[in-house]
């Protein structure tokens, strides 16, 4: 039997653990663990631990962003601070719909900025806005719509992208150069969804009286001061991530887990209500588990898939398309995978064969617009992790509908992220990446 044939019979065998697992309602880390053993097995390897124990510790970095990550915005939560915030911010813009709507926006996005996920972003800043939509006169399948395309839109945007940093650790390409890219298409992405979905349903008035009684319940924040303090957690982790880059060589990188912890600390003392620190962190670890198995079995089937020789069969098919089906692939592969293995199993399985076929072109946008790509596998059953947990905070039963009524703008989104692949070189010249 040559290796071709066997990389092919491992691979079916994945697939039907992969199978078998969903069929089960197994927790997707759980199934890639399982299906990394399977073929290990079936490569000869026996149960190999080496390559099980290397393969949970393949993204221990990114594990470490993302826990502490889950740090800083449960404590802000814990203190009332993102609740106050969203408050604060409704008062401000209270006569521009247009400007509220694009904060409101944002605010979804802001932790899956930083710890790469989507529901996290969905179940802290999304119930608040989610609420706070609903206040204005937003319904809620639109309402649905607008969480769940932030939240993904979110998870793509700088300055923590998970699935680029997933892709660059199997390229042994640096994590430079993205935050411009990525920051021009995601954040018009969340804030163009937000106008089209919402903005028919936001009257001045209504937001008006929304201020009025805030003010009278006395849960909206007017002191100079206490705004300030609110917003200091914000503001010292934006100073981290931003003076290193600024004052290169005057001020040492301390990198992203230190960013969040620091901020996190500040945010136990700046907020509107008293914290219990050990509830908080318990909550932070519950909440992060789910999370971390994941990066634990997508580590774990990475190695293996090096270890059988699965990667570079999936490698040298994928350069060897001609160009027109290259193109289908990558439109097709990272979306509709997305749904049964998440988009950061899809980034580590596909992500690196798809920048190496396009090696004529610009590496950083290429990988920019993949990760447009993967992140509306966030729409796609089974999991549809952005539609299911946006249906659950809102009450929605069948969650597809959100996904459904999202249709326009995933496939804007898709348009975008092809003419982004098509024309890599003229834009990385521009952008100068």
């Amino acid at each position: 039997m040559n290796q071709t044939t066997l990389d092919i019979i491992i691979l079916a065998s994945m697939a039907g653990v992969f199978v078998l697992g969903f069929w089960r309602k197994l927790p997707v880390g759980i199934i890639m663990v399982l299906a990394s053993v399977v073929a290990l097995l079936v490569g000869g390897f026996g149960i190999s631990f080496r390559h099980i124990v290397e393969g949970s510790h393949y993204f221990i970095l990114l594990m470490s962003q993302i826990v502490m990550g889950m740090f800083f915005i449960k404590i802000m939560e814990a203190t009332g601070a993102l609740d106050a915030i969203a408050r604060i911010i409704l008062s401000w813009t209270v006569r521009s719909p247009l400007l509220l709507l694009a904060i409101l926006a944002v605010f979804v996005m802001f932790p899956a900025m930083f710890t790469g996920s989507t529901p996290v972003s969905v179940l802290t800043t999304g119930v608040i806005v989610a609420k706070m939509l609903q206040r204005i006169g937003v319904p809620k399948l639109e309402t649905g719509v607008i969480i769940a395309i932030a939240a993904l839109a979110g998870q793509s945007a700088p300055p923590v992208n998970v699935m680029v940093m997933i892709i660059c650790t199997s390229t042994f390409m640096p994590y430079q150069g993205f935050e411009l890219p990525l920051a021009l298409v995601c954040f018009p992405q969340a804030i163009l969804t937000a106008w089209a979905y919402g903005l028919k349903y936001v009257k001045r008035e209504n937001l008006k009286a929304l201020v009025d009684e805030d003010r009278r319940d006395g849960k909206l924040v007017e002191n100079g001061w206490v705004i300030l303090k609110l917003f200091s957690p914000i503001i010292l982790l934006v100073g981290l991530m931003i003076l290193p880059r600024v004052l290169l060589f005057s001020i040492p990188d301390p990198n992203t887990p230190f960013m969040f912890l620091a901020s996190g600390i500040l945010a136990m003392f700046t907020g509107v209500t008293k914290m219990k620190f050990i509830e908080t962190s318990r909550k932070t670890i519950d909440s992060s588990l789910t999370v971390l198995i994941l990066f634990i079995g997508m580590g774990v089937i990475v190695q293996t898939m090096s270890a059988t020789g699965v990667s570079g069969l999936l490698a040298t098919s994928v350069v060897a398309l001609p160009l027109w089906a290259l193109f289908v692939s990558v439109v097709i592969g990272p979306i509709l995978l997305g749904g049964p293995v998440v988009p950061f199993g899809v980034a580590a399985i596909l992500g690196p064969p798809l920048v190496l076929a396009f090696g004529a072109y610009n590496s950083v946008i290429v990988t920019s617009a993949i990760s447009l790509l993967l992140s509306l596998g966030c729409l796609v059953p089974p999991t549809a992790l952005s539609s299911l947990f946006a249906g659950e905070i809102l009450g929605i039963k069948n969650y597809l509908t959100i996904t459904k009524r999202a249709w326009p703008v995933a496939l804007i989104t898709i348009v975008i992220a092809v003419l982004m692949i098509y024309y890599a070189n003229p834009i990385g010249k521009f952008l100068k990446v």
